[in-house]
């Protein structure tokens, strides 16, 4: 007797139908996950390349404002004499013009009128000078005077005592050993952190040294530091709101006798009435996207202009000079 084997029963249609339409529905769903990739891809690729050209863009109209700032730098020079104050054409701010894709303005800030970091090199025949200058810059400012020797070490170019300090932070470092490339440096001195950066920032500057501290333009704290004698009420009436305009140092001189203040011949010699170094703020908007860009600007007489250095980004010694110390930082009228 033979053994039945069951015969195999072929698949049915709606079965074929069924495993065709579950491997479509897969080639669909891989189709689309690798259209969406390129996609995706794609855009990035059109942001990148839109902000590259917006960066451009940004970038050639801040080359455009720094020779608008270079221009009224020289005129200046031109029409008004060698005598730089607040109402000066420079200290009008370009306001925010129209351009293909967005804004732009611009204005400048007077460098010769914050103390400059750089003065207190040690190898400055004026280094005593200054020290006092900005010790009392620091008393005004609710800091310790002592910061001001600690700069001078910094910038020195011999390895001192102060080496240890640095190399003992949790992040070790050097002192640079060099003039500041920029204030917000200061903020890696011994003694200068967080808050006493930021009192000190809008007063303080670095450029080259040797520069003079303009009596017109330089700030209420930076006028008291002068003087231990020069009170915030004497600095005021001499900032006059930011209106000063002395012809020369003798002006400013024969007002402070008038008060009572008589200047060391040290110290009349670190200023001056016109100005030499200052910073270009530009800012540009494009596509409602922000850009700012700064550089810092040379005018020497037989030399003409000169861009000493550019960044990119804020600064945040952008503040308006000549803001009254706090009351608790002030010497008593």
């Amino acid at each position: 007797m033979s053994a039945r084997h069951p015969r195999a029963c072929p698949p049915s249609p709606r079965g074929q139908r069924g495993v065709a339409l579950i491997v479509a529905l897969l080639v669909v769903a891989l189709a689309v996950i690798l259209l969406a990739g390129l996609l995706d891809r794609g855009e990035l690729a059109l942001a990148r390349t839109r902000n590259v050209l917006r960066g451009e863009q940004a970038q050639a109209y801040a080359e455009g404002l720094e020779a608008y700032a270079a221009q009224v730098l020289l005129r200046t020079r031109s029409e008004g004499g060698r005598i730089d104050h607040n109402a000066s054409v420079w200290n009008t701010p370009l306001p925010a013009q129209p351009v293909p894709g967005g804004l732009i303005s611009a204005r400048l800030r007077d460098l010769n009128g914050c103390f400059n970091l750089n003065n207190l090199a040690p190898d400055r025949p004026d280094l005593a000078a200054w020290q006092r200058v900005f010790r009392r810059l620091l008393s005004v400012r609710g800091a310790d005077p002592a910061i001001a020797d600690a700069v001078t070490a910094w910038l020195g170019s011999q390895a001192g005592n102060d080496e240890g300090y640095y190399l003992a932070q949790p992040v070790p470092y050097r002192p640079a050993r060099r003039a500041f490339a920029h204030a917000s440096e200061l903020r890696l001195v011994r003694g200068v952190a967080g808050e006493v950066q930021a009192r000190l920032a809008p007063y303080v500057c670095a450029v080259p040294a040797g520069s003079r501290i303009n009596v017109n333009t330089a700030g209420v704290p930076v006028l008291m530091a002068l003087a231990e004698t020069i009170t915030q009420g004497v600095a005021e009436r001499a900032w006059n709101g930011g209106q000063a305009r002395w012809n020369d140092v003798a002006a400013f001189g024969d007002f402070l006798r008038g008060t009572g203040v008589a200047l060391d011949p040290p110290t009349q010699r670190l200023l001056g009435v016109e100005s030499s170094y200052f910073l270009a703020r530009g800012q540009i908007v494009l596509d409602e996207v922000p850009f700012a860009f700064t550089s810092l600007i040379e005018r020497r007489d037989g030399v003409g202009i000169r861009v000493l250095a550019r960044s990119r980004g804020a600064d945040e010694a952008w503040d308006t000079p000549g803001t009254p110390p706090a009351p608790e930082t002030v010497r008593p009228r």
